[in-house]
């Protein structure tokens, strides 16, 4: 799913997907000229990998995200100090991509350090 970021506004805009037993939905808005704000819940269940035994479980997930993303490249030196590069996400094409957003978030908690419980 992505959207056009000309037709983000102040005035939030809802949106919602799935991927992999997983939903991010939430809201989006313009903060400035070329810098967007993502409101937006996670949740559902993800299969992943204890590194301790080696096994296969399934962990939920309830997580609130604020995200924010630049139409183009983000310059950090002009911009506010609340935020790092790091904070920021950065679309060239002209749209948001969230399924990008969604599977990103997946493979990122994914790639952390995970123990079943009761291991």
């Amino acid at each position: 799913m992505k959207i056009e970021f000309k037709k983000i506004t102040a005035t939030p805009k809802s949106f919602s997907l799935e991927s992999e037993g997983v939903v991010l939905s939430g809201e989006v808005k313009r903060v400035s000229a070329k810098l967007f704000e993502i409101n937006a819940h996670l949740e559902g269940e993800i299969t992943l990998v204890c590194d301790k035994s080696g096994e296969e479980y399934q962990e939920p997930l309830d997580e609130e995200l604020v995200l924010y993303i630049s139409n183009g490249v983000w310059d950090m030196q002009s911009q506010s100090d609340l935020m790092t590069d790091f904070d920021v996400i950065e679309f060239f094409d002209g749209f948001i991509d969230f399924e990008y957003i969604l599977q990103s978030e997946i493979n990122s908690i994914k790639m952390d350090y995970h123990i079943k419980q009761g291991e």
